[in-house]
């Protein structure tokens, strides 16, 4: 399974100071062997140790849930 690229929303988000709290959409578009494709789009969290905040885990700009890993990772 490859993909070309990530993609991302470029919608405007407010973090605390040292936090990344950005909800914007990153997605990719995969493609098997037999050329299927198939586009996920990745959940976010804050890497700030203790913060518990994660993204909305569905938006308005693709269909179906967000996912916590890339398929390939």
């Amino acid at each position: 399974m490859s993909h070309s690229g990530t993609g991302s929303t470029m919608v405007g988000y407010c973090s605390p100071p040292g936090h990344d709290h950005d909800d914007n959409c990153l997605s990719r578009t995969y493609r098997c062997e037999n050329g299927h494709e198939h586009r996920y789009s990745l959940r976010r969290r804050c890497n700030v140790e203790g913060c518990g905040w994660v993204g909305k885990d569905e938006c308005f700009c693709h269909d179906g849930k967000k996912v916590d890993k890339w398929p390939d990772e």
